[in-house]
């Protein structure tokens, strides 16, 4: 075994272990800690909210900003005025000017994306205490895993540099890739993307459609690229949704995620309004023993406000954000007949894994790599990334009208799914294995 004093992980995240964000990295930690010696975590910034429990051998250390990374005042203050380096920039700039790969965004929206992320970079960059710190850290350490290929990622070549002096073997550093840290679609541009993936030494994309995205699009590629899925918990090992028959009249549509442009709630919310206004529909919906359909949808966001106010149906329930355990909880006691999910952009969800494990079959977007998920057996609808929601609307009624045999062999058959794919603590033991002998 290799030495224990360089058995030890340096791990970038967002906010974990702070505030509710990142749940399925919060399931992760525990993998990683069975394999490495010590753990330390860099947060990129420190939200609102107490520090969630970790294992003992997990360290907590400053976060990387002194404020939430959209911060205008803060960056403009602590990325303007320090002694970072400034030119190394200047090739990203007329990239995000002139670039081929970025014209889905407006010039404006380009130019206030790059100097969100200068301005962040050049704020760790130029905090010599912090920056002390984290070279130290990563010097002894075997591996350097930043959660996101984005923000934090940015580090890798400045931490190469700063680390390979001190060092006589350097450490692995690996980045993992998911949705909107790696598809440029989905923010329109992504900054320093050449220099990340250039410095990267082990790329750990979440999906295959994201290792295709990566070999496609940057050349230089980092020198290893591997695709390791994620996983979801379950809340009851002995939990089997497998029920014989439809017991309720009432069909049950659910769904996960932030109310923001990008996930298209309204889509969804339209769509069924759409059912509920066709009589036709209806009756034969009614003919196949619902009388009503509900959806209950978790999450909280920008457009959360406006989407009550447009619902205005006692039938369609806003939950906001909610605890990772209460959702599960959810799903658990109450139960759903539907997942849907219509995002313009994914990596590969984790909430649809979290529907799947609980029998609950889905309707989502081709986009990503969300039909991995489906890869197996009938566990839903996978539907164009355009859809309209006269469309939805008739995914959704086919469904409803299935016989009640096949949603039963549908609930089965996302149970199996995940039992077999995307199961938690399979996937993560089989990945924190590979990456400290990578």
């Amino acid at each position: 075994m290799n030495d224990p004093h360089r058995i030890k992980l340096v791990l970038f995240s967002n906010t974990y272990p702070f505030g509710e964000g990142e749940t399925f990295l919060a399931d992760e930690v525990p993998y990683l800690a069975e394999q490495f010696h010590r753990i330390t975590v860099f947060p990129l910034y420190r939200p609102d909210g107490e520090m969630r429990p970790h294992p003992l051998s997990v360290d907590i250390a400053t976060p990387l900003l002194p404020f939430d990374h959209k911060n205008k005042k803060g960056l403009i203050r602590k990325g303007l005025f320090n002694t970072a380096p400034f030119f190394f920039a200047t090739k990203e700039f007329f990239r995000a000017v002139f670039g081929k790969r970025h014209k889905k965004a407006g010039l404006g929206k380009r130019l206030h994306i790059f100097f969100n992320y200068f301005l962040m970079l050049r704020t760790i960059l130029g905090n010599k205490k912090l920056m002390e710190e984290v070279v130290r850290e990563c010097c002894f350490a075997d591996k350097i895993y930043f959660y996101w290929g984005d923000k934090s990622a940015m580090l890798i070549p400045f931490l190469k540099k700063l680390v390979k002096p001190n060092v006589e073997i350097m450490p692995m550093f690996c980045a993992r890739f998911h949705g909107s840290d790696l598809y440029e679609e989905a923010k329109g541009y992504l900054p320093f993307r050449d220099m990340i993936m250039e410095h990267t030494d082990y790329a750990i994309p979440v999906s295959y459609d994201g290792m295709n995205y990566i070999k496609k699009n940057y050349n230089p590629c980092p020198k290893i690229i591997e695709v390791w899925h994620l996983g979801s918990t379950h809340h009851d090992e002995n939990f089997h949704n497998f029920i014989a028959e439809e017991d309720s009249k009432t069909f049950r549509i659910v769904g996960c995620a932030n109310t923001i442009p990008l996930k298209r709630i309204d889509l969804v919310i339209k769509a069924i309004q759409l059912i509920k206004e066709d009589k036709s529909a209806m009756d034969k919906i009614r003919q196949r023993g619902f009388d009503r359909i509900t959806y209950t949808h978790f999450g909280g966001g920008n457009m959360l406000t406006r989407l009550k106010e447009e619902a205005k149906d006692p039938d369609i329930e806003f939950k906001g954000s909610k605890p990772h355990d209460e959702i599960l909880e959810f799903y658990k006691n109450e139960g759903a007949d539907l997942f849907i999910l219509a995002s313009r952009s994914e990596g590969i969800p984790v909430s649809i894994m979290e529907a799947m494990s609980y029998g609950i079959p889905v309707i989502a977007t081709n986009v990503g790599g969300v039909k991995e998920l489906f890869r197996n057996c009938p566990v839903g609808y996978i539907v164009d990334a355009d859809i309209t929601a006269e469309d939805l609307k008739n995914q959704i009624v086919k469904y409803i009208l299935l016989p009640g045999g096949i949603h039963t062999q549908m609930k089965q058959n996302c149970y199996i799914n995940w039992k077999e794919e995307w199961d938690a603590q399979t996937n993560y033991t089989r990945f924190a294995e590979e990456l400290i002998g990578v």
